[in-house]
């Protein structure tokens, strides 16, 4: 079987046996979402999270400033040791990042991520695929690690403990690796710590995963072997052995695909078609707010587990909710929920990354796979997008022209992810509420849904109407590609840096 390396956006398959797929790399080092074959041994499965009852995703957020910071998880309503430990983990490593991460102005900023995937969720066992990666100015360093649930035992398990012989397992890797020559398969050695990200191909086979300089150059991207199934028999522990049959029943994750868009989306501006409105509101209850006193609440970062309260808390009201893809193939009944309301539903992005990061085919990526999911949900392709952190910049802004997106900004920022007091965050909302101002809320927070029902009378009290962010703006005036903070088009002056 073969080691596989990402390079250039190609895989070099190395005296291979069961066959070679061309694969594209997602040219950031996380080599994540790409085309592929069946016979790509070190390809793994994973499970439809909206298939997975009980399941949310968890969100740690950041500054929208420096260093910034988006740890996602899953959390599962009958897995009490797993959410534990997820919950530790993830909690610990945020502290520590912001703790020890100078937080001076650099453009692009530093970043942490992680997102997830299950690579199992059977009544027996589930697999969380956590995928983590730092940036520090230059390129992004990519790792992996794999949790393992006892169901049963409610207890979690390391990747390694999938094995019982971890020097077998080296000496076996190593055989593999030693194949490349650019790989340096010295660097293998029996240790916990280098085999924390273990799983199974749809065959059986048992998949290692390094992280980034583990065993390789980080510019080589995903390092991964696969070791044949009657050669991982002897090697499996009985929980493994229960593990790859959770695997081996999954039900593959559809993934979004790449769309092509072009002229603008189809469309000469975002609301085209949409009539003038010459009074406050239409027939339809669309808002003029040339005349009403109007204010746009937008939500990043969901759906999650507190979106169906904001939803309910809105009542009539109208928002804009800026939906991660990753999130909402938890959730998508959320996102049809929200669309049925009357709510805007907008891009933001995939998976969280700053967007100046990376290279433009990447950014297309992010956008665009988010773009056909929530299409697929709503109906409607998304025509606004916040970029995370509110890092854009001309490339970011030619990618969302090819796709019909406008850049949406904010100018009111309670910094609500960072609150525990629902009060408090209506405060600091309310006394930043002016006249058509575009206020920046987070719905995976749960002190933010608290706080949406004093949110919504306070505005009330005070004549505001709320509106999409389409509304604020009138018929036709979000322009693809412009970026917009309720003060007009507004220019970038430095790349990265957020338009506030």
């Amino acid at each position: 079987m073969p080691s596989l390396r990402f390079a250039g956006g190609i895989t070099l398959c190395v005296a291979l046996s069961a066959g070679c797929a061309v694969v594209t790399s997602s040219g950031d080092g996380n080599p994540e979402d790409h085309v592929t074959l069946a016979s790509e041994p070190t390809m793994l499965t994973y499970v439809d999270p909206a298939s997975v009852q009980g399941l949310n995703p968890e969100t740690i957020s950041g500054e929208s400033r420096q260093p910034h910071l988006h740890l996602s998880y899953p959390s599962l309503a009958d897995t009490p040791a797993l959410n534990k430990r997820l919950k530790t983990d993830m909690t610990k490593a945020a502290n520590y990042y912001t703790a020890h991460t100078k937080t001076a102005d650099r453009f692009p900023a530093p970043e942490y991520n992680v997102d997830w995937q299950l690579t199992a969720a059977s009544p027996d066992v589930v697999g969380v695929r956590l995928r983590t990666g730092e940036f520090e100015g230059t390129r992004w360093a990519n790792s992996t690690r794999t949790l393992w649930y006892d169901r049963p035992a409610d207890r979690v398990l390391g990747s390694a403990q999938l094995v019982n012989d971890l020097d077998l397992l080296a000496a076996l890797v190593k055989q593999h690796l030693a194949r490349d020559p650019a790989v340096d398969s010295e660097a293998v050695r029996p240790d916990p710590l280098l085999f924390d990200s273990l799983d199974f191909n749809s065959r059986g086979d048992l998949v290692a995963e390094f992280d980034d300089y583990q065993v390789a150059p980080g510019s080589m991207g995903r390092i991964a072997t696969a070791i044949p199934r009657k050669d991982a028999d002897a090697l499996l522990t009985p929980f493994g052995r229960r593990a790859r049959r959770a695997v081996e029943n999954v039900k593959p994750a559809t993934v979004p695909e790449i769309v092509t868009m072009s002229g603008g989306g189809g469309r000469s501006g975002p609301n085209a078609g949409t009539p003038d409105l010459g009074t406050a509101a239409d027939r339809k209850g669309r808002v003029n707010c040339a005349v009403a006193t109007c204010v746009a609440l937008t939500f990043d970062d969901g759906p999650g587990p507190n979106t169906a309260q904001v939803l309910d808390a809105l009542g009539d009201n109208r928002a804009t909710f800026f939906t991660l893809g990753s999130n909402a193939a938890v959730r998508p009944e959320l996102l049809a929920r929200m669309r049925e309301r009357g709510h805007e539903v907008a891009n933001h992005t995939w998976s969280h990354r700053d967007l100046t990061t990376m290279p433009e085919n990447r950014v297309y990526e992010q956008l665009s796979r988010t773009q056909s999911f929530i299409k697929g949900i709503t109906g409607n392709t998304p025509t606004l997008v916040r970029a995370p952190y509110g890092a854009t910049d001309p490339d970011v802004a030619e990618v969302a022209r090819e796709l019909g997106l406008a850049v949406v900004q904010w100018n009111v920022d309670p910094k609500d992810w960072r609150d525990e007091d629902p009060d408090a965050i209506a405060a600091r909302t309310l006394g930043g509420v002016r006249r058509n101002s575009i206020v920046l809320l987070h719905d995976t927070n749960p002190a933010t849904a608290d706080a949406i029902p004093a949110i919504v009378a306070g505005l009330a009290a005070r004549g505001f109407t709320l509106v999409t962010v389409p509304e604020l703006y009138g018929p036709g005036q979000l322009a693809p590609g412009h970026t917009y903070d309720a003060g007009g088009t507004a220019a970038v002056s430095r790349r990265g840096q957020p338009l506030l």
